[in-house]
């Protein structure tokens, strides 16, 4: 199974939409969007997915209402997700930074630090795709996470 992952788009609809439609490309089977989607007007593109969709909030997610309006399945994170046979982790911080991760998780996905994290940490890999929107570090990425090999691939999005 290939999962898709990202964080921090931070209502670059743009940007989104891009990572939407290379997931598309990559065949994800389910996409992950760690927080920061910000207004609910952004949430419209996250949309054009039309797969299974899980989705934390950022610390930068105001209008959360809004947000849960047209996302039911926002959740505050941490959350744990079963695909692929694997357990993810999904929240915004990273690990202690707020929150402790769930027990028992082979992977933990965040964001809220817009940089790139891809490494295994006492047996757990550590996942951040880094920021999709690109406003802070002037690249946007994403992540694809391989659950059968437990290996995840950075992907730069154009400008």
């Amino acid at each position: 199974m290939l999962i898709g992952i990202l964080s921090d788009t931070h209502d670059h609809v743009d940007r989104l939409r891009n990572a939407i439609a290379r997931f598309q490309q990559e065949k994800v089977d389910t996409v992950i969007h760690a927080g920061d989607l910000v207004a609910p007007f952004a949430v419209r593109a996250l949309l054009e997915w039309n797969g299974p969709l899980h989705v934390v909030y950022g610390n930068n997610d105001g209008e959360r209402r809004g947000l849960k309006s047209l996302l039911p399945q926002i959740e505050y994170g941490p959350i744990l997700v079963n695909c692929g046979g694997l357990k993810i982790n999904v929240d915004h911080y990273p690990p202690d930074d707020v929150h402790q991760p769930l027990d028992g998780a082979d992977v933990l996905v965040y964001g809220h630090t817009h940089q790139i994290v891809n490494e295994r940490r006492e047996g757990v890999l550590h996942l951040n795709p880094g920021e999709c929107c690109g406003w802070v570090t002037g690249t946007a990425t994403i992540a694809t996470l391989d659950t059968d090999t437990l290996r995840a691939e950075i992907i730069y999005l154009e400008p």
